[in-house]
This record gives C-alpha cells, structure tokens and sequence, in this order.
C-alpha cells in the first residue's frame, strides 16, 4: 500500500465564516493508494486526532494518529487498493495544520490567539481547497468520525457536487447541551489556570493540570463500560492508562489549539445546511455514545431525509460508546463497503 504524506500552504488567503481573512493557511495531509479524481474516499479525523489516520504509533500514552486502522487496510471498508484514501488535517489542530501552535507566516511567532476564531465551515473550506490543490475536484465520498463527521456535512452542503457519498460515525446534527456547555467551558478552565498566562505560555511550559483535567473529562464522554472492559482486564488497569493518556496528551496538545477545536465543535449545528446536500448519506451510530447519542443520530437521519437528502440510519450492534466505534474492522466492512458500491 503506497502512503505519502505533505503540507500545501496556500497562495492566497482563504474567507473565514466571521469575515477576516487567513493568510497563507496550510493544510497537512496523508493518502493511502494513489487518489485520484473521482475515485479517492476523503477520511477527516474527530477532536483529538490528527491527519495520520495508520500512524506511525507515537512514543506517547496518547495516540493521536493511528486510528483509522478499523477502516484503512487490506480487506477493510476502505481498501486503498480498490479505494485510494486522503486525510486531510483540519484546520485548528496542532499536528501540521494551520492552528494557533503553528508558526505565522508574518510574524515569524506562534499564531496563539492572533489566529481568528475557525468554525466548522472555515474547516470545511480548507478540506475542499486543499483536495484541489490536489487534483481532486470530485470524489467517491466523505467519511468524517465525531468532528469531522461535522465537517463532511458541512463540505457536502458548501459543494454538493464535491462527493457521491458521505459517511458520518459518532456524530449528529449538533452535540447535546451538556456536552456542548462542557467543550464550550474549556477556555473559561484554561484562563483561571495561572500556567496559561493570556496565551502566552512557552511551548514547553504549557498548563497541564488544566489540560490533564480536560482531558480526563473528555473520556469519561468517549470511553464508557464497554470500551472498557474490552481493552483492559480490570477497572485499576483502565484508570492507570487514563491518567498517562491525559499526562501525555497536556504535553502533547497545544492548549489554545485545544480550546479554539472546542469551541468550533461546541458551537456547530449543521442542520441549516441539509437542504444543499445531494450527496447519499449514512449515519453511523452507537447505541451508548454519549458525544452522539443514537436518539439524536435517529432524529439528524429524520431531519436529512424530510430535506430530500437520501439517508440511511445504521446503529452498530455490540460495544456503542465512542471510544467503541473504530475498534472493530469486520462490524464497519459490511455496511460501509455495501454504502459505498452504492456511491
């Protein structure tokens, strides 16, 4: 299986929804096969996940790349040999993308908070501009998981002649208030810590206990009973990886990246766009996500399909918290192979 990975900066300046406008945006990537136009399947990452959806594994409790292998490989639901795979960075996350831990081109400092606020939209438009660059101007489908579920949408309803097909896993119209208050609260935590400092912490000094607590916070939304049990042996071994996963990941994740991601995430509700979208749709839900419930996930297939959009619902049997939904490659080959050919 051919993979290359590489960054294209941008020319010219790319519309942010709130009317500034980024300069020199750069968008990092990763292909699995050779995509090409109107064959390539675009796979867009969730929160806290960056562009490299194989890995290479990190020297890190927290693995950031790598989490695409239940939908990438040989004899899997996107076989790059049959079905060529691009991954593209969204912007906003600190693993190569334009975000405020990368450098400004005109500055020559980190972006921090001089980098404009980015919503799902400006994420969208960086994935469709930088498929361009690419010579992609039309693909099989979109498959986005938690976040990037939201973008695919999104993309789908900005160029609906962009993709055939678009598989959303983990994610509805919109997070529910409780989990939309929790990401929403995350730059209110960091400013009461005094290790942020406005922003202005050195790249080495970051405010951990506020990004391990943040963290922490999140997995108890990501990884319930069922995830679990089938990762560890017992409730001590699971706590004990936790609390390293959020050790690395407060070294790991630029916490303004952090906090701007949540806060485009928290306020993002897609269902304004649907009516634009002629692309087919499939909804992947788990039946305990709580980032996604599957009564929400039911009524975003509802409201897709009352807008002409033609949509399937598939709630995935066995383990359904979030955590849960990448790990097994057989339960996702069927159904999404069977939504594909359709594409």
């Amino acid at each position: 299986m051919i993979q290359a990975t590489g960054t294209h900066v941008f020319t010219t300046p790319l519309p942010l929804e709130e009317g500034e406008l980024l300069g020199n945006p750069q968008v990092a990537w990763a292909a699995y096969g050779e995509p090409s136009d109107g064959k390539a399947v675009v796979l867009l990452h969730d929160l806290a996940q960056s562009h490299l959806a194989l890995g290479p594994a990190e020297d890190s409790a927290y693995q950031p790349s790598g989490w695409g292998r239940a939908l990438v490989g040989t004899n899997h639901a996107l076989d790059p040999a049959v079905t060529p795979v691009i991954s593209p960075g969204l912007l906003g996350s600190p693993f190569g993308s334009t975000s405020p831990a990368t450098l400004n081109p005109v500055t020559g400092a980190r972006w921090g908070l001089d980098l404009p606020p980015l919503t799902v939209q400006d994420m969208a438009r960086g994935v469709s501009a930088s498929l361009r660059t690419l010579g992609l101007s039309h693909v099989r489908a979109v498959v986005g998981v938690g976040l990037g579920g939201h973008v695919a949408l999104r993309l789908a309803a900005l160029f609906p002649d962009l993709a055939e097909g678009v598989v959303v896993i983990g994610a509805a119209r919109a997070l529910t208030e409780g989990v939309r208050e929790k990401l929403g609260l995350s730059w209110q935590v960091l400013r009461a810590d005094p290790d942020y400092r406005d922003g202005l912490y050195a790249p080495d000094a970051p405010p951990r206990k506020t990004m391990r607590k943040l963290r922490l916070d999140l997995q108890k939304l990501l990884c319930g009973r069922e995830y679990l049990s089938a990762m560890f042996p017992d409730l001590e071994s699971a706590r004990a990886a936790q609390e390293a996963d959020a050790d690395a990941f407060a070294d790991t994740f630029d916490a303004v990246s952090w906090a701007s991601l949540c806060s485009a995430y928290a306020g993002s509700d897609v269902s304004d766009g649907f009516s634009q979208i002629r692309a087919r749709v499939l909804l992947v839900a788990g039946a305990s996500d709580a980032m996604a419930p599957v009564n929400r996930v039911r009524d975003t297939y509802h409201l897709l399909s009352a807008a002409g959009v033609s949509a399937r619902f598939l709630e995935l049997p066995g383990p359904g918290d979030h955590a849960s939904l990448l790990l097994d490659s057989e339960r996702l080959h069927g159904p999404l192979s069977d939504f594909l050919r359709r594409c």
